[in-house]
């Protein structure tokens, strides 16, 4: 079978061309994405220059697509450390960009906030299957006396959904209902959810700047995030390994990871959440370009200033109004490089778990928060300005450079993603799981 790949990214539309067969890439093109008026212009450029490399037909056209930043979500839980964790959790396991979380009961300043923040999807939860049912029918009346036209996602109390649909229809709320996030106390059941916006982004968001008609010949459209998702899961079911990845884009870097949180390790305290087995966080300001300014006003000048670097408030400023540069000159290829180094570290930060030392008057024990990662074989990187680093591996080695705190492995092994098949991988494992193995296997390759 020979598959057209299609990943219409936030700053260029890639395209593969893979015999499945074969195990082989026959052909890859890429093209800066054209949000700003139709993205079909990005796919055709991308198309022609494919053409030029091969014209060996196919069979079937995957497509997914982070276009405008992917999808953006506010979530709404119960308590901070339970339920709106788990919602956030959850959604962006299902590919989401989050914007704000909310916790206990919303306020009309809060449901402004919402009405004016741009989201494509509210997630809605709150309670225990058949445990508090107050938070979240309070929040649902407060979302529908707002009037707000967002689509709404309840995956809260299951024993509230009747009577949240009631609401929601008699004050004309679209409104989709899915399992509970947090059915039980401190497990997260994020696939259901992650389903359901997938489904809601096929349905209604990716109908914007030409992408619902430059899909309608896919067999699939999924959020790229998921694809990337995908591909992480098969590949680390298949190796039988706990395996983690970056991906460094012009909006977001994402870092996914496939393994279990806790391991019962003596003297280490299990964290308050089960976190998602196949984790995902995205950090919507350590962008290379569309949010290279949020970058540097969220780190400052001390981490460029490691690296001799005086002029970053500039640099991130000429990259943000110009997100389709390309460094031609060794300085701005050394920034880049240094840029990917910070987003990668920033956002391993924030997505490995860490330990706390509590000392008894008997022995030391420790209280663990988030994933324990120290089991983690490999780490693979993606996303271009990584792939077209001169020193990806130096990027990549950000993980050696984490505070001994954090819970993973220092002498990880480092891939690269060098023929952007991640995303490809995951399309294709809708269809083939072995296809989608086989090819990671062939193209990934070790630094």
């Amino acid at each position: 079978m020979i598959y057209l790949l299609v990943d219409v990214g936030s700053t260029y539309t890639k395209l593969n061309l893979v015999d499945t067969d074969k195990n082989e890439i026959l052909g890859s093109a890429s093209s800066y994405t054209t949000v700003e008026t139709d993205v079909r212009e990005g796919f055709n450029n991308a198309y022609k220059k494919l053409r030029e490399v091969t014209d060996v037909k196919y069979d079937k056209v995957l497509g997914c697509s982070s276009a405008s930043g992917g999808l953006k979500v506010v979530a709404i839980g119960f308590s901070k450390n339970l339920t709106t964790d788990a919602a956030r959790l959850a959604s962006l396991s299902s590919g989401a960009r989050i914007l704000k979380v909310y916790s206990y009961e919303l306020t009309d300043e809060n449901v402004e906030e919402i009405n004016n923040s741009g989201a494509d999807i509210i997630v809605l939860c709150g309670g225990t299957d058949y445990g508090n049912r107050d938070n979240i029918i309070f929040n649902a009346k407060k979302i529908a006396k707002g009037k707000l036209k967002t689509p709404v996602v309840v995956a809260g109390n299951i024993d509230t959904h009747e009577e949240i649909r009631k609401i929601f229809e008699k004050n004309n709320i679209s409104c989709d209902f899915t399992e509970n996030v947090m059915p039980t106390t401190n497990t997260i059941n994020y696939k259901p959810l992650r389903k359901t916006i997938g489904d809601l982004f096929i349905r209604t968001i990716a109908h914007a700047k030409g992408i619902d008609l430059l899909s309608k010949d896919f067999e699939i459209l999924l959020p790229t995030p998921v694809a990337v998702q995908k591909a992480m899961s098969v590949y680390a079911k298949h190796l039988g390994k706990v395996i983690l990845s970056v991906d460094i884009g012009g909006a977001t870097t994402d870092i996914h990871s496939i393994g279990k949180t806790y391991y019962g390790e003596e003297n280490v305290i299990s964290p308050p959440i089960d976190e998602p087995f196949e984790k995902r966080t995205v950090e919507g300001d350590m962008g290379m370009r569309y949010s290279a300014t949020a970058l540097y006003e969220s780190v400052g000048e001390e981490p460029f200033q490691k690296f001799g670097i005086k002029d970053a408030k500039e640099k991130t400023e000429y990259r943000f109004n110009h997100t389709n540069y390309i460094p031609d000159n060794d300085e701005d290829l050394f920034f880049d490089n240094v840029l990917c180094y910070i987003a990668t570290h920033t956002s391993l930060m924030r997505h490995i778990g860490h330990i706390k030392k509590i000392k008894t008057p008997t022995r030391t024990i420790y209280e663990q928060y988030g994933k324990d990662l120290r089991p983690a074989e490999m780490f693979i990187g993606t996303g271009g300005s990584l792939i077209n680093s001169n020193e990806p591996k130096k990027i990549l080695s950000a993980i050696e450079d984490l505070d001994d705190k954090y819970l993973i492995n220092r002498n990880i092994k480092y891939f690269l993603d060098r023929k952007y098949i991640l995303s490809s991988a995951g399309l294709i494992s809708t269809v083939d799981e072995e296809a989608s193995y086989k090819l990671l296997n062939k193209y990934l390759k070790e630094l």
